[in-house]
């Protein structure tokens, strides 16, 4: 599964959380298995556009550029909101059509992860162990919502 490693190393420089057409940068992820189903993870703060839009949605993608490549993209989305910008068309980018039944992809990735929800949270930070990281992470007040999706399928583009 190499799309499994390169999605894990290309997190550490940001990979897109693809939701109706918003690209937004994200660097935190997992995979599992959980409920005999594998799985990706993702995190989104609520203050973000892209929260807003899966709060409607049943899947989401993820799109996984190559190894340092689309760095300008990767900046420009985890730095704008598509609530005040098209993202795609301001990059003058394509949507990657999907092929399990989830959210388009960003067009250009290496893979496309697309992701049916099966479980959402909001995570409690004051259960947060870890002062250092609850300072660093939480201290404006800005909770992450959890997202588990179960994965359909993964397209290598080409």
């Amino acid at each position: 599964m190499d799309w499994m490693k390169e999605t894990n190393e290309q997190l550490k420089r940001g990979v897109f959380l693809m939701v109706k057409g918003n690209p937004m940068t994200i660097g935190w992820g997992q995979f599992g298995i959980i409920w005999g189903k594998q799985t990706f993870s993702v995190y989104v703060r609520k203050s973000r556009y892209t929260h807003e839009l899966l709060e409607n949605a049943s899947t989401f993608t993820v799109s996984v550029p190559k190894s340092g490549a689309m760095k300008k993209e990767l900046a420009f989305c985890g730095t704008k909101s598509g609530r005040d910008v098209n993202k795609i068309a301001e990059l003058n980018a394509s949507l990657f059509p999907a092929r399990f039944g989830a959210q388009d992809g960003f067009s250009g990735c290496r893979y496309h992860i697309e992701c049916k929800i099966l479980f959402r949270t909001d995570l409690d930070e004051h259960l947060l162990e870890d002062g250092a990281l609850l300072s660093r992470y939480y201290a404006d007040g800005d909770p992450h919502t959890m997202l588990i999706g179960e994965i359909l399928g993964v397209t290598e583009e080409e």
